[in-house]
């Protein structure tokens, strides 16, 4: 590590010292989790928006970067910081949720708050290089970007929806990136920022007040609240203790399932 990064890096610890002291004023309780994993620096970055796996690999997207790190290991295989080349044209800016598939990384992309062109965009797993598949949704659809997407290699389809009030999911199949039907939800979710399947389940991470992750039943579309996250409940803030993302399932062999 060279000077100038120890020395960010400096600064971020002692940032987040400050931080954790603050939060402890402002907010309300801290639920509990099993462990937590630490990133300082410029990495902070690069892991802030989407996660997602492949059962060896974790992949995690920043605003404008996607980042493929050795679960084993956890050493950086590869990083994108260039994921919006062959679609400038677009004028994409933001990266949100992301959803590993069959050698492929789905991303949500934003044209930050313009919210033109809503679309996801296919990278390849290995080099997290751009395939070229695309799909850009309907602004009448999807009104405020696209913020997330869940694949569900199981019945070959991909979900998208909005991320305020989601009161439907749209389904686009995985291969040809068409539109296939819509899931109707019995109870509107708030804030979803990402979601991944689990045994023919979707749940759903939120920045609701709780950050809360929603089990939602595809074939009915009943919606339950699974459980709070580790996150702050805030009290005069919102966000002060850090916004809810997304969400990825693995079940590891010291009993955790849900990382986030």
């Amino acid at each position: 590590m060279d000077a100038f990064s120890k020395v960010i890096s400096s600064l971020m610890a002692l940032l987040l010292t400050i931080t954790a002291g603050i939060n402890t004023i402002f907010n309300g309780d801290i639920y509990p989790y099993e462990y937590a994993t630490r990133t300082i620096g410029f990495e902070t970055f690069e892991r802030c928006q989407g996660v997602t796996n492949d059962g060896e690999n974790w992949y995690f997207s920043g605003r404008t970067s996607l980042t493929k790190v050795d679960i084993e290991t956890e050493e950086t295989v590869c990083k994108n910081k260039t994921p919006f080349e062959g679609i400038e044209e677009y004028n994409p800016q933001h990266i949100g949720g992301i959803s590993y598939y069959n050698g492929y990384i789905y991303a949500g992309l934003e044209d930050s708050d313009a919210y033109n062109y809503p679309m996801v965009a296919v990278y390849d797993a290995e080099t997290l290089e751009f395939t070229g598949k695309k799909v850009v949704f309907n602004t009448d659809m999807m009104s405020d970007g696209c913020p997330w997407v869940c694949c569900d290699g199981e019945k070959g389809v991909f979900y998208i929806g909005e991320c305020n009030d989601t009161e439907e999911f749209y389904c686009y199949d995985l291969e040809t990136l068409e539109y296939e039907y819509t899931v109707k939800l019995d109870t509107a979710v708030d804030e979803i920022q990402g979601a991944e399947m689990y045994q023919g389940v979707m749940y759903a991470a939120t920045n609701d007040k709780t950050r809360a992750v929603y089990k939602i039943d595809i074939e009915s579309g009943n919606v339950e609240k699974y459980f709070d996250r580790i996150m702050y409940e805030y009290k005069l803030i919102d966000n002060f203790g850090g916004e809810g993302e997304d969400i990825t399932v693995l079940p590891m062999e010291d009993g955790t399932l849900f990382h986030a």
